[in-house]
C-alpha cells in the first residue's frame, strides 16, 4: 500500500544528508501545524469573543463553584484562559464560564453565526412572554455583528436591525403627552449612523423612514387639518430621496391617506372649505394613480385604490 506523501519523505533519506532532510521536513510540519492551531488565550494576550447564549460566571472552572455574575447574549468578552472545558473571561468582571457558545472574532463565518443568533432572539421577541428581554438580546447580537465584523456583508443590515429594535423599545418607554408637539423620542443616533455609514442602501432608506416619526407631531387632525399638508410634504421629500426604497410604497400610500383625510375634513363640518376640498380630492386621485403606477401589485397600491374609490363615492376617508 502506498504511504502518504509526508510518511514517504520522512523514511526515504539515508545518512547524514537524509537526517538533515528529515529534520527540515519535521520543522516544516511543526510550523504548519502551529500556524493552523488557534491562538491560545493568556491574560497578557486575551482573545476577543462574543457570547451567543446566556451564561453563568463562576469563581473557578468548576460547575459547583460560587456564581459571580452572568454573561448576556451579544456581550463582548475577553477570553483570558482555558481549563477543564471552561473559559476564564473578562465581562465587566473576571470569572469562569463553560467554553461553549463563544464566537471568537477569528471564527470563520462569525458574523453570520451572530446574525443567526440575533434573528432567533428577534423571533422569540414576538412571543408574549419574555418579549422585551429577547428583543434586547437580539439588539445586542445584531450590533455585535456590525461592531466586530464590519466587513461582513450582513453588517449594514445588522446595524439597522439593532437600531430599529432599540428605537421601538425606546418609543414604548416614552411618556404619553397631551400635546403632540411636546412628544419626546428615544435616542436616534444608531438610526442616523445607519444613514451615514451605508448611504443609498435599503437600510438607510428604512432608517430614514423611521426617523420621519420625529417630524409627524400634528396629533389629531380634526383640530388642525392645515397641519396635514406639512406631513404630506415630509413624505414627498422622502420619496424624492428614496423613489424605489423598501418603504417607498408605504410612504406613497401615506400621502394618499393624508390627501383623503384633508379632503374629508374640508368637505363638510367645522372646517368646510370647497376650494381646499377640491384641491385635496384631485391630489388624492392623482397620488393614488401614482401608487398604482409605481408600486403595482402591492398592498399599498390596493389600499390607495380603495381611498380613491371612497372619494369618488363621496365617502369620508377620515375618521374611518
Amino acid at each position: 500500500m502506498r504511504r502518504p506523501l509526508l510518511a514517504q519523505s520522512l523514511h526515504r533519506p539515508r545518512g547524514a544528508a537524509g537526517a538533515a532532510a528529515a529534520a527540515a521536513v519535521l520543522l516544516w510540519a511543526a510550523s504548519l501545524l502551529a500556524a493552523q492551531a488557534p491562538a491560545v488565550p493568556t491574560p497578557e494576550s486575551p482573545v476577543r469573543a462574543v457570547a451567543v447564549e446566556p451564561a453563568t460566571l463562576r469563581v473557578d472552572p468548576d460547575p459547583s463553584s460560587a456564581v459571580v455574575g452572568q454573561v448576556l447574549p451579544g456581550q463582548n468578552l475577553a477570553v483570558l484562559n482555558l481549563a477543564h472545558g471552561f473559559a476564564q473571561v473578562f465581562a465587566g468582571r473576571s470569572g469562569w464560564m463553560l467554553d461553549k457558545g463563544l464566537v471568537r472574532l477569528t471564527q470563520p463565518g462569525g458574523g453570520e453565526i451572530l446574525f443567526g443568533a440575533a434573528s432567533q432572539f428577534e423571533q422569540r421577541a414576538e412571543d408574549a412572554s419574555g418579549q422585551r428581554v429577547a428583543a434586547q438580546n437580539a439588539a445586542r447580537l445584531y450590533y455585535s455583528v456590525y461592531d466586530n465584523f464590519p466587513s461582513s456583508p450582513l453588517a449594514g443590515e445588522a446595524l439597522y436591525r439593532a437600531a430599529e429594535i432599540r428605537w421601538q423599545l425606546g418609543l414604548n418607554d416614552m411618556p404619553v403627552v397631551a400635546d403632540p408637539s411636546q412628544r419626546r423620542f428615544p435616542d436616534d443616533s444608531l438610526l442616523k449612523r445607519v444613514r451615514s455609514k451605508y448611504p443609498g442602501t435599503p437600510w438607510a432608506a428604512r432608517a430614514d423612514f423611521l426617523l420621519l416619526q420625529e417630524k409627524l407631531t400634528c396629533g389629531i387632525w380634526d383640530s388642525k387639518p392645515s397641519c396635514i399638508g406639512k406631513e404630506i410634504d415630509h413624505y414627498r421629500d422622502y420619496l424624492k430621496k428614496y423613489p424605489r426604497g423598501p418603504r417607498s410604497a408605504e410612504a406613497a400610500y401615506d400621502i394618499v391617506y393624508r390627501d383623503g383625510a384633508a379632503w374629508s375634513l374640508y368637505r363638510a363640518g367645522d372646517h368646510a372649505d370647497a376650494g381646499k376640498a377640491a384641491h385635496y380630492r384631485a391630489a388624492a386621485l392623482a397620488d393614488a394613480a401614482a401608487v398604482e403606477r409605481d408600486f403595482p401589485g402591492t398592498d399599498w397600491a390596493a389600499q390607495a385604490a380603495l381611498i380613491a374609490f371612497k372619494i369618488e363615492q363621496d365617502i369620508a376617508v377620515y375618521p374611518g
